[in-house]
């Protein structure tokens, strides 16, 4: 098992996997987009709910997230991907990827990698977007809630 982390650093999330890999996003989390060696990527949700999210590139989309239809780049089966309030797992033929989400914002993302994977980077980096994503829609959920009750 590797285990790799995501930092905040300069306005970015970097990937320290040795590569130069980052993510950087709007203020909402509506959408991203990843860059890594082998070229930039536009990571978004496929629906309003932010269940499912995909990574698409000039040549189609090599990564889809979703609890019901998953695909990464490689070989394989078929991908599980199960998201979770303070993490995820992406799963197939026995190789896995762990996210934990950090408990306060800001701090580093860790991932725990099993096997091997094609697009490494790409598929962490759309990983750490699907969670954090997932997490900003629920905080702003909650703002707009709690000041939409004490006026």
């Amino acid at each position: 098992m590797t285990a790799l982390t995501v930092r905040k650093q300069d306005g970015a999330f970097v990937l320290d996997s040795g590569a130069c890999a980052s993510l950087r996003t709007g203020w909402t989390w509506r959408c991203g987009e990843i860059r890594t060696g082998s070229g930039r990527w536009t990571v978004e949700p496929t629906g309003r709910r932010r269940i499912g999210f995909a990574a698409r590139g000039e040549h189609g989309v090599p990564v889809r997230l979703d609890p019901g239809r998953s695909h990464v780049p490689g070989p394989g089966g078929v991908a599980r991907w199960a998201p979770g309030h303070r993490g995820g797992e992406l799963v197939r033929d026995g190789h896995r990827l762990a996210v934990l989400l950090p408990g306060r914002l800001g701090g580093p993302i860790r991932i725990d990698v099993t096997g091997e994977w094609v697009e490494l980077e790409l598929v962490v980096l759309t990983a750490c977007f699907a969670l954090m994503s997932r997490r900003r829609r629920r905080h702003l959920i909650t703002a707009a809630v709690v000041s939409g009750g004490s006026g």
